[in-house]
């Protein structure tokens, strides 16, 4: 080889190797999401064949925490941090306006990311949050037949230039429960179980389930609408999915607004178009802020400075992953008011309430479920292997007496430690 030649070649040898593709992200957002109406985790009345093969063929994450009511959850994912810390706290607007710097699509279009929001949306401008589109929320997106034909114009164009970020959240399968006519007629048969203490009228629980089903059904049907549409313009493969609900329902279970299971915790599933995907499942404990620092890493992006989430990466690739021991939570009344804090690990579930609310102070819930009333100071204790609807609380026992005083001193330092503030003098004495 000449001279000239092993010069070549020396300098080709000094250059850094090319960057690896970035993966164009979907973040999927179930609103009012209820698990219990989804055939991946066991209903056989359930028709949702997309999440099921998304669940199936990707990761799915069974015990995540996101928040009983929706506008903090989403603010969560904007930021990486807990409501307390981020300052929206509840359903009200405009009260309380998200500071837009360092949120996820602001990082991410600044990264190189064409960003678009479609659907749910709570904080004001979108361009002031990173979104290149639409010019205004669309509340009808994917639930009225509107919204995906601009979505995927935006996708034609600006696909083939720049990786791309899509917040899909199509206000499904909340309320009202008047889905199409197509997946109405596919429930007209289905004969829900009635929970054996139900009181009411079984026929009317049945008619709520129907719709409900149907609800989530519906869902189902307009992902697998974006994702043919993905396919379509040749970007499936280069996509990576996150699903996961902002909080809970059920039709006769206290979820919405409450710190119940059924209103805070939502299956995770993490799926990607492309070839080589690794189906697994897990039980690691997950919060909303690992989402949104998952979705960060995957666009080579460190968290912002004090946001609170740990990278899934790891854990997706089936390597050594410090995950959390214990989710911590919080619960605020429709006016703002802190309620409860709760904790939980793998079995075990505290609750301390740190305000007196009853149902017309929370967030309004499924129609059939309890009232949900407690008074300041009581507290609760949980055993979720056996118990996991929380009927059982074990926290005035004293066989559990040790196990509480730790659960509550592991509540509070986590709120304390991250900024959480005093709690009620009359708290603090209990």
């Amino acid at each position: 080889m000449s001279w000239a030649g092993l010069l070549a070649l020396a300098l080709l040898l000094q250059e850094p190797a090319p960057a690896p593709a970035r993966p164009n992200l979907v973040l999927v957002l179930a609103d009012d999401l209820d698990p219990r109406h989804l055939g991946f985790l066991g209903n056989p009345l359930a028709r949702t064949p997309t999440l099921d093969r998304l669940a199936r063929e990707g990761a799915l994450l069974r015990t995540a925490w996101a928040q009983p009511v929706c506008r903090p959850a989403l603010a969560t994912l904007l930021t990486g941090r807990w409501p307390h810390e981020h300052g929206i706290v509840a359903n009200q607007f405009p009260a309380r306006k998200l500071a837009p710097e360092g949120t996820l699509a602001v990082r991410l279009a600044q990264a190189g990311y064409a960003t678009y929001c479609g659907g749910k949306w709570w904080e004001g401008e979108l361009a002031s949050f990173g979104f290149a589109a639409p010019s205004e929320p669309d509340p009808r997106f994917a639930r009225e037949g509107e919204g995906t034909a601009d979505l995927a114009r935006f996708l034609a164009e600006r696909a083939p230039e720049a990786p791309f970020f899509v917040w899909w959240a199509p206000s499904l399968p909340h309320t009202p429960h008047h889905p199409p006519v197509r997946f109405v007629r596919a429930f007209a048969e289905a004969q829900p179980e009635v929970p054996a203490d139900f009181e009411g009228d079984p026929d009317e629980y049945r008619a709520v389930e129907r719709a409900s089903l149907a609800m989530h059904a519906w869902l189902d049907a307009e992902l697998r609408e974006f994702i043919d549409e993905l396919e379509r313009l040749g970007e499936l493969a280069d996509t990576r999915f996150v699903f996961i609900g902002d909080n809970g329902w059920g039709t006769a279970l206290n979820s919405k607004g409450t710190p119940r299971e059924q209103g805070l915790r939502s299956p995770v599933i993490v799926w990607s178009g492309g070839p080589g995907q690794k189906a697994s499942a897990s039980d690691a404990l997950v919060d909303l802020v690992d989402v949104t620092a998952t979705l960060l890493d995957w666009a080579g992006l460190a968290p912002v400075e004090g946001a609170r989430g740990h990278s899934l990466a790891p854990l997706l690739r089936g390597e050594p992953w410090q995950g959390r021991e214990q989710l911590f939570g919080e619960v605020y009344t429709r006016d703002g008011t802190l309620f409860a804090l709760c904790a939980r690990d793998e079995r075990w579930k505290y609750v301390q309430y740190v305000s007196t609310a009853r149902a017309r102070d929370l967030s309004p819930g499924p129609r059939f479920a309890p009232e949900f009333r407690r008074r300041a100071g009581a507290l609760e204790l949980f055993d979720l292997g056996a118990d996991p609807l929380e009927r059982t609380n074990l926290a005035k026992q004293e066989e559990h007496a040790a196990r509480l005083a730790e659960w509550r001193a592991s509540t509070l330092a986590w709120w304390q430690e991250t900024g959480g503030g005093p709690l009620p003098e009359a708290q603090e004495e209990r």
